[in-house]
């Protein structure tokens, strides 16, 4: 059964049962009333419009479903649970209009009048709005779960109801260059001992003009549009999504630069992990030449190395580099006697630089499979050139 139809805020239990469980704004009862013999479904809801148009779908959709039963907390603005008690009892007029509910704007624009009758004809409402105490649902379920109601009879047409049509558009377009905006443009940065994001605006000749602080992207861009610093939309969009990567930055540790993506632990040369792939265990150490000579052919190793030549594309001749115990700091090697043959492709993934940068001299942290002895093919490559060095020793 593929069921519920609709996405939302709810946890699935058994899809044959006959309760829906409406927990309204009390999120933290939805997973241990779904658990309980007899709920087919337990989800919270917030609004007296989009949220009811879900609940009214996704049980339609599903004809075992015979009760709703409310409980939690009501919203106080969007007041779901009366609206929801009033569209079963009075249904909604012709523009969709909730006949009697008092909530914020409690219409259903995208549901039809059979489907709402099906509704209503389909569930019985059982009220506890306000009630926080799992354990009494639970015992309320059980009662109704113990009427063992029959699924509801196919309608006339003996079609589903049909989830809201929306014509799909492509994303991508033209954004205007920045220059173009009168009112300047902005630089963002993170000052992570002040856990803040600041943006620094300039004029259009790059004249130093403000600057705004705050740990909230949204507040941020709405502080802009409130001085009337921007004047795009398009700007105002590129602003939102920058300021929400700077957001999602400063709380989860990860490095920041303007208009490139986010990365982890970029500057000490971990490769990122494909889209879908897993991601490459942090405890996983360089290996020294000793470690490199006893690993097992086949096995998945990872090595620092400088590039000696490059015979031809794809492949590198390089030094194994090991750390500098002691003297020049985190990212100092120097180099060993142990020569390691590298081979990348089109399918390796290169951090921290392009394909352009795998030329004589670079420094490279590799990550790949031990073919052969001395023979490593790279899945993963990040250029050290600019965060590293080889330093001589004795």
């Amino acid at each position: 059964m593929s069921w519920p139809e609709l996405e939302g805020t709810y946890v699935v239990g058994d899809p044959t049962a006959p309760i829906a469980v409406c927990v309204l704004t009390s999120s933290g009862m939805m997973a241990p009333l779904a658990a309980a013999p007899g709920v087919a479904i337990a989800g919270e809801v917030q609004t007296a419009n989009l949220g009811l148009e879900r609940i009214v779908l996704n049980v339609v959709a599903n004809p075992a479903i015979r009760f709703l039963l409310i409980c939690g907390r009501e919203s106080r603005l969007f007041r779901p649970a009366q609206s929801l008690a009033a569209l079963l009892e009075n249904g909604v007029d012709k523009a969709g209009l909730v006949r009697g509910a008092h909530g914020y704007e409690p219409v259903l624009r995208s549901v039809h009048g059979e489907t709402v009758a099906r509704f209503r004809a389909q569930v019985e409402l059982v009220d506890w709005t306000g009630e926080l105490d799992v354990a009494e649902v639970r015992r309320q379920v059980e009662s109704l779960a113990r009427r063992r109601p029959p699924a509801m009879p196919p309608g006339e047409d003996g079609q589903p109801a049909q989830a809201p049509a929306f014509a799909p558009i492509a994303p991508g377009g033209r954004r205007e260059p920045l220059r173009y905006d009168p009112k300047g443009y902005f630089v963002i940065s993170l000052d992570r001992p002040a856990a803040q994001i600041v943006v620094r605006h300039h004029l259009p000749d790059h004249t130093p003009a403000h600057e705004m602080r705050g740990r909230s992207g949204s507040s941020i861009l709405l502080g802009l549009v409130r001085e009337r610093l921007v004047s795009q939309l398009s700007h105002a969009g590129y602003l939102g999504a920058e300021l929400a990567k700077a957001e999602v930055a400063l709380r989860l540790g990860l490095r920041y630069a303007q208009d490139r993506p986010l990365r982890s632990d970029a500057a000490e040369g971990e490769v990122p992990p494909a889209e879908g792939a897993a991601a490459t265990p942090r405890m996983m150490a360089a290996l020294d030449a000793e470690h490199l000579a006893h690993a097992r052919i086949g096995s998945s190793v990872q090595v620092v190395l400088q590039v000696d030549a490059v015979p031809k594309r794809g492949s590198l001749d390089c030094v194994l580099l090991e750390p500098v115990e002691a003297g020049s700091g985190p990212r100092s090697f120097q180099a060993t006697g142990t020569r390691v043959q590298t081979q990348w492709n089109a399918a390796t993934r290169v951090a921290m630089g392009g394909a352009d940068d795998l030329t004589g001299g670079a420094l490279l942290r590799v990550q790949g499979e031990l073919r052969q002895p001395g023979l490593v093919i790279a899945e993963a490559i990040a250029v050290l050139t600019a965060v590293a060095s080889v330093v001589a020793t004795g």
